[in-house]
């Protein structure tokens, strides 16, 4: 039986696409234009995908679109196989990652040593993306918050009316840590000045509910915490 996905919000769910708990997460969200997903996870998530649809009892012809977070490969690396259940679905992406994800352009190199080691060896498969969104865009009933740092083109996502936050990278933690830090770690971090900033940013806005693409989903609290987490690291 496939495993029922966290139900985070109204109409939002949380999905284990990573080998174990709260390893790597996406979502997925219903609103009156169908079923969207966000991110992809790794090459290896997308049967995990699949089976939350099911669970749901949603068919891959119910997901209609795709948004992409950033152009690491374990939030894109499931796109290839997504699309080829999912053939309609709509892939959308921030104005500077589309053309990375799309082939155009490098990945991102980090400047530690470590991280553009780590960079270099990624391996990213090029996958046309079909809209392009922009600072304030929505998406599914989420706006598209600009949150450079952890890529340069990184972006999160804030459902305004109940307040739930989907950080994306932009808070996180490493595979094995508990621990929470801005950019889920400073030495993969393409920049990691802006990748305080943006912390920052988000620290602005008005949210009770956060979700990271590398954590457990915070509640009560939990804009205390973060801001705790990004004075922590300045």
């Amino acid at each position: 039986m496939a495993k029922v996905p966290e139900q985070v919000a109204s109409g939002v769910y949380r999905v284990d696409a990573g080998p174990y708990s709260n390893a790597i997460s996406v979502l997925l969200i219903a609103d009156e234009e169908g079923w969207a997903l966000v991110d992809t996870g790794t090459p290896a998530s997308p049967f995990r995908i699949q089976g939350a649809l099911a669970s749901l009892e949603v068919g891959p012809d119910e997901l209609k679109r795709i948004y992409l977070t950033h152009h690491h490969p374990d939030h894109i690396g499931g796109l290839p196989a997504v699309l080829w259940w999912a053939r309609q679905a709509e892939v959308v992406a921030a104005h500077l990652e589309a053309p990375i994800i799309s082939g155009e352009h490098p990945p991102d190199i980090p400047p530690s040593k470590l991280g553009a080691f780590i960079a270099r060896r990624q391996q990213l498969s090029a996958q046309k993306v079909d809209r392009v969104l922009h600072e304030g865009d929505t998406f599914a009933g989420f706006r598209v918050i600009a949150t450079p740092g952890h890529t340069l083109g990184h972006t999160s996502l804030l459902r305004d009316r109940d307040g739930l936050l989907f950080t994306g990278d932009a808070f996180g933690r490493l595979p094995f840590s508990r621990r929470i830090r801005v950019g889920v770690g400073k030495y993969i971090c393409a920049d990691p000045l802006e990748a305080k900033r943006s912390a920052e940013k988000l620290l602005g806005e008005e949210f009770t509910t956060v979700v990271f693409s590398h954590g457990k989903t915070m509640r009560e609290g939990a804009k205390e915490r973060l801001a705790e987490i990004a004075a922590r690291e300045r």
